[in-house]
């Protein structure tokens, strides 16, 4: 089964609740330990840092393998009082805790530092119950299944979506509280018509059918079927069991089991069971057990208790403690340094408010809540520190695999304590930047602020394909996996790590013969992970590379365009692709007016948008080159075609009075008719999707010049902040608005990208100048890196601790600032590259796919260049280490570049 994990550490920044350190066991059943680390002023005052909102915390430096990082803790603000708290290895096994305290005041302060362990059950996203496991107890020679391992499920009335689960989920698969593993056959399978999870509305499951392979190790002469279910509807639900016997589930408040007797013997071996529902009731299905009749009384499925609980073995005079859960096979070992510390219990299931409300008990060790949660606190202080001191503070965490083996590695790592700071020396190299130009150096915090975001914003766990992950998340806030952002996060990440780029792509990635799922889907239908692709290819040119990723692109781009899986994007005859049925959003901009119009008026049966065929046109010319690359011949001509058929159809969408394209209305038979407009008459898509077509390479000429005029427009869709996702001069532009009003990274990096396409090199730099500076100045304001910004005022809003639709500022900055890297257009492929050591020197073959202008940005160390290509180029260098070579070309052809000094 293909991994959908990240290779990262078993330590990291994981929570999902406040700051601190992660440990995400052996086992790897969603159970995760916390250790959150965080300074407070002594018998005053506590900043909870909760990652869920703004808590006076700041991502401020991490390694890329997350080996070492470093968060910002602001106590005054800004910078007069504040703790850097850091994480470094001690082995596999063990983390280095670092409290690096300032006091950078005019007077003399008392600081407390908090160690504050935890573990949690896994919580499905989006649902507001935990999933504690369970423990099955099962009668001699039995058989057992979990429902969700079922081996065909199929659906009799069609289901846009069942080709393309949500999350990742298997075909029907649900999560549902009480389940023995907290998933099961539900999204109403077999069901009456009625809602689903979330409100959706699900047709009448009558005809629905499952089959499961038991395994029977002896005969069973009087053979029962037990079925553990949760029925929450009026009736009961009811299936025909392989065609012999009726198997009925009346309504029960919480998991029941059912039993039905068979009526034929049993021999031993595998058996498969196929269930067809008659589509009443709302029973959701949780395991089957096939045993004797006279032992089914023994088939017992109990959820295990609460996992919060540690047995605690304190060792307060050698400063360790020892604490092992009930979930987790694993006991950890907390070390702390040679201060007055108390070890306390808090039991409440939030610190936000309940730590500052008894932030002046003093002497209860056990501060009882309302027992919901539990947390073993060491609180370490007074620590005094004199106006203008700075005093070092160092702990330690460590997992062994028992209590006794626990307290024997705290002993181990308490004789090393004197090593502590040569090892965070060490270690702490990690942290430091790439090297950049000189002329990036009014840029350096906004970097490294970013990449550190980048980096440290994981999550554990998050559920998909069967398995718990750790996944990169646009902001902790999103607790799930995120299709269209995780493109561009994997796409800031290969500024780095290329591994953690793979990584983030292929956990969206699906095996060819997936049935499910032809990719990992969650939220808006923009295939980044194209872009991703790319990327990467461009950066390694490795045909194993292409040759992975090929027929798994190939599976999602086929349902993306309609030709595969039951996909509806392609039921409209103009050929525009229309992704209402997937996600209410067409390009990821929530508040984009035509699209709110679509939703008022329900149009979206027969409304396209233009972006979602633009990005399928640039996925078909990705895979063209890529086919090509594998010689797959046919397929390459295949994904032509699609490119110049796709590009037709948007002209059908081209209004020449506004000068944009516009969301395309259909009659009832699915034929174009007019584009959607305001009660006005006017275009509907004045701004970035109906500019869309540019990036997509699919105008005319006329319509090129025009769109590049809006684009770079005061009037139109150029602001003092980058570009404005709705034209500026439209009616229907607001202030007040999300994507309306403001300027987002994502697609003024698909513009830019597209600039390079069209020659057009200074307003390429135009674009990335006026975000990174935009980006930098916001920085050094608040130290957050934020999702949008608002035009009037050109300051950040949204997440403040946000890598995802953001990180285009880092790819910016390679591009115009990191030697080591060369950026083309869309319409440009890296074929090879040689870099010297130094990067004083570059080799270099491109692929240029389409005629006319194209420039190529090439980084390399400072100092004259000299340039010599296969096809004549313009040189141009902006700033002293930057080349930008322009080329005219006739027709698609291949490009060898060397520069060298």
């Amino acid at each position: 089964m293909q991994s959908h994990d990240l290779s990262l550490p078993a330590w990291g920044p994981y929570t999902k609740r406040y700051s601190g350190i992660s440990h995400v066991p052996a086992a790897n059943d969603g159970v995760r330990f916390d250790l959150s680390v965080f300074p407070g002023m002594y018998r005053r005052r506590v900043d909870v840092p909760n990652v869920r909102f703004e808590s006076g915390f700041h991502p401020w430096a991490a390694a890329p393998d997350l080996s070492c990082y470093t968060f910002r803790h602001e106590l005054l603000w800004k910078d007069q009082l504040y703790a850097d708290i850091s994480f470094a290895p001690l082995g596999e096994d063990a983390r280095l805790i670092r409290a690096e305290l300032h006091n950078n005041t005019d007077a003399p302060q008392n600081l407390v530092l908090h160690y504050m362990a935890s573990a949690w059950d896994p919580v499905p996203s989006y649902r507001g119950f935990s999933l504690p496991g369970c423990e099955v107890s099962l009668p001699e020679n039995a058989a057992f299944v979990w429902a969700k391992d079922y081996d065909t499920l199929d659906f009799s009335i069609h289901r846009p979506n069942e080709c393309l689960t949500w999350d990742g989920l298997r075909r029907g698969e649900e999560a549902v509280p009480g389940f023995g593993q907290g998933y099961g056959i539900g999204m109403g399978f077999g069901c009456s018509e009625g809602k689903g999870p979330f409100g959706q509305v699900m047709p009448s499951g009558k005809g629905d059918t499952v089959t499961f392979t038991l395994s029977l190790t002896a005969p069973l002469h009087t053979p029962c079927l037990c079925v553990r279910y949760w029925n929450p509807a009026d009736e009961s639900s009811e299936y025909d069991v392989n065609g012999q016997d009726t198997l009925r589930l009346p309504p029960c408040q919480k998991p029941s089991i059912a039993i039905l007797p068979l009526n034929a013997s049993i021999p031993a071996g595998k058996f498969t069971l196929t269930l067809t529902a008659a589509g009443v009731g709302g029973a959701k299905l949780d395991c089957l057990a096939l045993c004797e009749q006279a032992d089914a009384g023994n088939f017992t499925v109990t959820l295990r208790g609460d996992g919060s609980r540690p047995q605690a073995e304190p060792a307060a005079d050698e400063n360790y403690l020892t604490l092992q859960y009930p979930h987790i096979q694993e006991c950890y070992g907390i070390l702390w340094d040679d201060i007055t510390t108390h070890i306390r219990t808090i039991e409440n299931d939030e610190l936000d408010i309940f730590l500052r409300d008894t932030v002046h008990d003093h002497v209860n060790a056990t501060l009882r809540g309302n027992g919901k949660g539990h947390y073993v606190n060491l609180f370490m202080g007074p620590i005094p520190l004199e106006a203008g001191q700075t005093k070092v503070i160092y702990g330690a965490v460590c997992a062994a695999p028992d209590a006794s083996a626990a307290a024997l590695r705290c002993h181990e790592l308490l004789t090393q304590r004197s090593d502590w700071e040569h090892v965070w020396q060490q270690a702490s190299a990690s942290l430091a930047a790439p090297p950049a130009l000189p002329a990036a150096e009014s840029l350096a915090l906004g970097q490294q602020l970013m990449n550190a975001v980048l980096c440290t914003n994981v999550v554990y766990p998050v559920y998909t394909r069967g398995q718990y992950i750790r996944h990169y998340t646009p902001g902790r806030w999103w607790d799930c996996v995120y299709t269209w952002d995780s493109g561009f996060i994997g796409m800031g990440l290969a500024q780095t790590s290329l591994r953690n780029a793979f990584d983030c792509l292929n956990t969206y990635l699906m095996p060819p013969d997936s049935v499910d799922a032809a990719f990992l889907h969650h939220g808006s239908m923009v295939p980044t992970q194209f872009y991703l692709y790319a990327e990467l290819l461009n950066r390694t040119g490795s045909r194993k590379l292409a040759a992975y990723c090929y027929p798994r692109l190939k599976l999602y781009y086929r349902f993306f365009t309609g030709q595969e899986g039951g996909s509806t994007t392609a039921n409209l005859h103009s050929g525009l692709l229309r992704p209402w049925d997937y996600f209410y959003n067409s390009g990821g901009w929530d508040d984009y007016p035509p699209q709110q119009e679509v939703q008022r008026r329900r149009l979206q049966a027969n409304c396209a948008p233009v972006v979602t065929t633009a990005h399928a046109i640039r996925c078909a010319k990705i895979l063209a080159y890529t086919a090509r690359l594998l010689s797959e011949t046919a397929d390459a001509d295949a994904f032509d075609a699609d490119a110049l058929r796709l590009g037709r159809s948007l002209q059908t969408a081209w209004d020449e009075e506004s000068g944009y394209f516009g969301y395309l209305l259909h009659d009832p038979s699915g034929d174009a008719a007019d584009i959607l407009r305001t009660e006005q008459g006017l275009n509907y898509d004045m701004g970035l999707d109906g500019a869309s077509p540019l990036f997509a390479g699919a105008c005319t000429e006329p319509q090129k010049e025009l769109l590049w005029q809006k684009l770079q427009s005061p009037e139109h869709l150029w602001c003092a902040c980058g570009l404005s996702t709705v034209d500026q001069s439209a009616p229907y532009y607001r202030r007040d608005g999300y994507w309306n009003g403001a300027v987002w990274m994502p697609y003024q990096w698909m513009f830019f990208k597209s600039a390079l396409d069209a020659g057009l090199a200074d307003f390429a730099y135009r674009i990335a100048d006026t975000a990174l500076t935009l980006w930098q100045n916001e920085c050094a304001e608040s130290y957050c890196c934020f999702e949008h910004f608002m035009i009037e005022s050109r300051r950040g809003a949204g997440w403040h601790q946000f890598s995802g639709l953001s990180s285009p500022i880092v790819q910016w900055f390679s591009a115009y600032y990191r030697p080591g890297t060369l950026t083309t257009g869309f319409d440009a492929f890296v074929r090879h590259t040689d870099w010297a050591p130094d990067n004083s020197t570059l080799h270099a073959t491109l692929d240029f796919t389409a005629a006319g202008r194209s420039t190529v940005l090439v980084v390399l160390q400072p100092g004259s260049k000299a340039v010599t290509a296969s096809v004549p180029c313009s040189v141009t260098t902006r700033h002293d280490g930057l080349l930008e070579l322009t080329f005219a070309l006739d027709a698609p052809c291949t490009v060898t570049i060397s520069i060298h000094p």
